[in-house]
């Protein structure tokens, strides 16, 4: 089994694969939209912090071109984010 990371090894690998699948179905549901939470706060936050005069539609825009594929973004949002300003 390869690890998912270059510093966790194969037995700590292992063992959490061993603790996730005892938790009950909607506990590991709960700490999947958790993590996907803060993964969505930690990104705004560093957009707000390198952007930080940029108005929130911008943030939302520079956000989407963050999270999406190019196609995803044209798609779903019709604006093309390899020329939104960095």
């Amino acid at each position: 089994m390869k690890p998912l990371s270059p510093d966790t090894t194969p037995a700590a690998q292992r063992k959490h694969y061993e603790l996730m699948g005892k938790l009950p179905p909607m506990l590991k549901l709960k700490m999947a939209l958790e993590l996907t939470d803060t993964t969505r706060k930690l990104v705004l936050s560093d957009l707000k912090h390198r952007f930080p005069t940029a108005n929130d539609q911008t943030i939302r825009r520079k956000f989407i071109a963050r999270v999406l594929s190019r196609e995803e973004a044209m798609h779903a949002y019709g604006f093309d984010p390899n020329t939104e300003d960095e």
